[in-house]
């Protein structure tokens, strides 16, 4: 598979685009307000929005990096589909109705309902920009990776028309085009991944197992590739990434920002449970086509497949059409189109929560600028986003697996938004300090151990100096089991110390608001 324009593949791919774009012009009639920019109004489906939920998680480093990880390693890229398979079951037991019920355009709304709108607003920005900037890194590596296989131009530039085409959604069309969008990427990625397995099934072996055996023996891992471990040093670094995969959603707040699109909190329960079954299954079948990829291609597709494995299912395809011809150029436009989908459908809801924590958590609630401007500010915000992350992705190269990056991301949300979030809400002697000190502790300890962890250091340490070691000061390569409980630590520190007395009473109200709605989505109430 070399890289080279691809007619069949810019043809299927401009349909697709061209469809959402479409959608977008539409959705651009009907956004007139803040409400409709920020949150389509309310007025999504529980199934439509489970469905753009989906669409909005599964990401390009679920398409390439989970196929990615299986193949080069097995069972550790089964472990990363396995937990996140898991994700939203977490959301629906603890957070989604009641987050519906508490919050208004973003996930601080349901904090200020509670603890003093002002500082929580300024902390919960400043986790969303940074848990933002990482995911979308893992987006526009993809973007320049695959606009490499699309039309064979430079990575660089690739990532530009990634960031272009991203941002055209966001400005034009806002939550509603972002919907649409994330819709028909999800229905458009299950019916690729669909395809392709049923093709594995009949090129290669009807029988799963029979698949997996063959993958075993290709792998050069012996029976090591069905055991954890291959890529991670050591027991407590799987365990680490399964915690921060299973705990991401509950602190992503593009993610979050989602059941604020529905208009109660049914259709909010409604929306995860269709998220859960279409991210399950998708999980479950693209780490198959991983293993897949190894049967089919052995050691040698390790060349194919890239340094961090991102190009192990395009090739797969290639494989599956038979290595040349229309059908494999076929099969591969398939694959690029929907990964492009992905890539946008992802960028346009991270760039859309970035955005709306700048305009309306900053600008409107904290600075008490007219709400009317929101609009504008956001928009400005996502080109002000984007442009900071384009030269990032272009300083950090394409090598690095989109997992990875996307993992880090998660991790961070975890930390600095999962803490804050479930004490804000089971807590009675929460306050406003804490969750201060909570989101800074979990943000600032989760970056400084990633820096300072396997996946950063070796790369930092010759770039600070000649004399620094490039063994990791610190083991783990997601440090979620520090970060985490110093998120918990400092809650209740933060909250110990304060010497608040008022928020004790609002505890009861809270608890009211997020079961049955009352007082909901009034700027009044969010804003004292």
């Amino acid at each position: 598979m070399s890289n080279g324009f691809n007619t069949t593949a810019v043809i299927v791919t401009a349909l697709l685009l061209g469809t959402t774009l479409v959608a977008t012009y539409f959705a651009s009639r009907r956004t007139r307000t803040s409400a409709e920019f920020w949150t389509a109004g309310g007025g999504i489906s529980g199934r439509k929005n489970g469905v753009a939920i989906a669409g909005d998680f599964l990401s390009s480093s679920s398409l390439l990096g989970y196929a990615g990880l299986a193949y080069m390693f097995g069972m550790d890229g089964i472990i990363y589909a396995i937990f996140a398979c898991g994700i939203f079951l977490m959301v629906l037991f603890l957070i989604a109705e009641k987050l519906r019920n508490l919050g208004r355009f973003t996930f601080a709304d349901a904090l200020a309902t509670r603890l003093r709108s002002g500082p929580v607003r300024v902390v919960s920005a400043i986790s969303t920009l940074f848990i933002c900037i990482f995911y979308l890194l893992a987006q526009l590596v993809t973007g320049g990776v695959l606009m490499e296989v699309l039309a064979g131009i430079d990575f660089s530039w690739g990532v530009v028309v990634a960031a272009v085409l991203m941002l055209s959604y966001v400005l034009f069309g806002g939550m509603l085009a972002t919907t649409w969008l994330q819709v028909i990427k999800a229905l458009s990625l299950m019916a690729v991944v669909a395809l392709l397995v049923i093709l594995v099934l009949i090129r290669i072996d009807p029988n799963p197992l029979a698949i997996v055996e063959q993958a075993v023996q290709q792998s050069g891992y012996g029976e090591r590739y069905l055991a954890s471990g291959n890529s991670f040093g050591g027991a407590w670094n799987i365990v680490s990434m399964a915690v921060a995969v299973t705990l991401s959603a509950v602190g992503l707040p593009h993610v979050l920002m989602r059941f604020f699109t529905v208009p109660d909190a049914v259709q909010a329960r409604k929306s995860a449970i269709w998220a859960i079954s279409l991210i399950g299954g998708f999980n479950v079948l693209i780490a198959f086509l991983g293993l897949a990829a190894r049967a089919a291609l052995g050691r040698e597709g390790e060349a194919v497949a890239g340094k961090g494995g991102n190009l192990a299912l395009p090739a797969l395809t290639v494989w599956l059409g038979g290595g040349d011809g229309f059908m494999a150029d076929l099969l591969l436009a398939l694959v690029v189109a929907v990964s492009i989908a992905t890539l946008l459908a992802v960028s346009a809801g991270l760039v859309i929560s970035a955005s709306s924590a700048v305009a309306h958590d900053l600008w409107s609630m904290t600075f008490h600028r007219p709400e009317q401007d929101e609009m504008k500010v956001g928009r400005i915000a996502a080109v002000s986003l984007v442009i900071v992350t384009v030269a990032i992705t272009l300083i950090i190269g394409g090598a690095q697996n989109v997992t990875f990056l996307a993992t880090l991301a998660t991790t961070t949300a975890a930390s600095a938004n999962f803490p804050v979030l479930i004490m804000t809400l089971l807590w009675r002697r929460m306050r406003t300090l804490g969750a201060v000190v909570g989101a800074l502790s979990g943000l600032s300890t989760s970056l400084a151990l990633i820096v300072t962890g396997p996946l950063v250091w070796p790369s930092l340490a010759p770039f600070l100096s000649d004399s620094l070691s490039t063994s990791a000061p610190f083991p783990l390569a997601f440090p979620i089991l520090f970060s985490v409980p110093a998120g918990f630590l400092g809650c209740i520190i933060g909250s110990l110390i304060s010497r608040e007395k008022s928020e004790d009473a609002k505890f009861d109200e809270l608890q009211v608001r997020a079961i049955t709605g009352a007082g909901l989505n009034t700027k009044e109430t969010l804003a004292h």
